[in-house]
């Protein structure tokens, strides 16, 4: 560690250096998961690629995505998946948290555990976490692991952590208070409860020690509004953090800069594809974010297709890191895309617009409902009885829909209610219902 650099030398990397290492660790990657698993023999025979088919970076282009539907048929098949690699050296499996379907099985090796950890050390020392700091961990630490990859991070920086987990928000505001931690790790939703919870039991956050708050597995953080919310209500600076089970759960984040997330691309090779060619998009332009384990033993994913939607861009950033970002962190999901009159929109849309209004609570969920008229698009939100008038709420309804009507051109009914029924999936929370 250097300065403002967990690993400078690799952080900093010059672009044709950094495109030589990871063409040197992918070829490697192929010819290792071609020889010794017979799930991707049979996947790049069927396709007609050979390793030695792969001799730059474009050439990659022709192996075949790997899609979520593939592992969940491979653990039904065959129970331990033949896409694990390194089965001799296993010493531990995570799984998804199911938020899209039933969950899938992640294999480690003890390499691959050093490899996250201390990947996610980069991540939080980008933000600012340094030796000596306490860091409330409220990300789970269950089967879907990035409490225990953000644990073991803190550590190795040389900080104390606060093992809470996810939920228990009494729990804690009781360590927020009485520990005095300097960073909190959460999922942007549980940072708006808790932070709504201390506004409601007036204690000042001010009188926290809080600095700095690295908040993953939802889209959220990097929405303008919901940042802004987040960092009036815990009076801390906010950072988008990213990271997915099959690839690793914490290995993405950002700077100081605030200027997107930082991409490991000297472990990880990433790709944005338009989603009905399967071509990568050029630079800036939205897609399928496609992420391809260099240096995983035990279960690289290959081309994998994870379904997020971003962009990316490639100029040196201004903290001085090289690796590629997404400026605008994770835009969406495809499979949280809802289609209404004829117009595409995601929740993210709408939540940048909820999150503006302060007379509006942390709690919103959108729902399709068969009425006589027709079906109907439904927003339905808390109203925050610190600064809405009861009075007013017909006044606020409208000039919610109006925000939403100028922003993705579609007249959606929207519902401000005391309680929202959220349905969380473990320390995630599902937006949009389907009905």
């Amino acid at each position: 560690m250097t300065g403002e650099y967990w690993d400078k030398k690799r952080e900093t990397m010059k672009r044709n250096e950094l495109e030589k290492l990871q063409l040197k660790l992918l070829i490697h990657q192929i010819k290792r998961c071609y020889n010794q698993s017979g799930f991707y023999r049979m996947k790049f025979k069927k396709a007609g690629v050979r390793p030695s088919d792969i001799k730059s970076l474009d050439d990659f282009s022709k192996v075949p995505f790997l899609f979520k539907g593939e592992l969940r048929e491979e653990q039904r098949t065959f129970g331990i998946p033949r896409y694990v690699v390194a089965s001799g050296d296993l010493i531990e499996a995570y799984a998804t948290s199911g938020t899209t379907g039933v969950s899938v099985l992640s294999f480690w090796t003890r390499k691959d555990r050093d490899y996250i950890i201390d990947l996610t050390a980069r991540t939080l020392w980008a933000m600012g976490v340094r030796p000596g700091f306490k860091v409330q961990n409220a990300f789970s630490y269950e089967l879907w692991p990035p409490g225990l990859s953000v644990h073991q991070a803190v550590q190795r920086i040389g900080g104390f952590v606060l093992p809470i987990g996810s939920g228990k928000n009494i729990l804690q505001i009781k360590f927020l208070t009485e520990l005095q931690p300097d960073v909190l790790v959460s999922t942007p939703s549980q940072a708006l409860r808790i932070g709504n919870m201390l506004h409601e039991m007036r204690i000042n956050p001010s009188n926290l020690s809080l600095k700095i708050g690295a908040f993953g597995g939802e889209v959220g953080a990097a929405i303008p509004s919901t940042r802004k919310k987040i960092e009036y209500l815990l009076d801390l600076e906010a950072y988008d953090y990213y990271g997915i089970i099959e690839i690793g759960p914490t290995f993405a984040g950002e700077c100081k800069e605030k200027a997107g997330l930082h991409w490991s691309e000297d472990c990880h090779l990433i790709e944005v594809v338009d989603p009905k060619t399967g071509e990568r998009v050029s630079e800036g332009e939205k897609g399928i974010l496609v992420i391809t384990h260099l240096t995983k033993e035990a279960t690289p994913m290959i081309r994998y297709w994870t379904g997020d939607i971003t962009e990316i861009e490639y100029e040196k950033c201004g903290c001085g890191r090289t690796h590629a970002r997404s400026p605008r962190g994770i835009l969406g999901r495809t499979d949280d895309m809802i289609i209404y009159q004829g117009i595409n929109f995601y929740p993210s849309d709408i939540e940048e617009i909820l999150r503006s209004f302060p007379e509006l609570g942390s709690e919103y969920v959108i729902y399709f409902e068969e009425t006589n008229e027709g079906e109907k698009c439904i927003v339905e939100v808390e109203y925050n009885s610190a600064f809405c008038d009861p009075n007013e709420i017909q006044s606020l309804k409208d000039r919610v829909a109006e925000r939403i009507y100028d922003a993705i051109g579609l007249n959606l009914s929207v519902r401000i209610v005391d309680k929202v029924l959220s349905p969380h999936l473990g320390s995630k929370v599902k937006r949009f219902l389907y009905t």
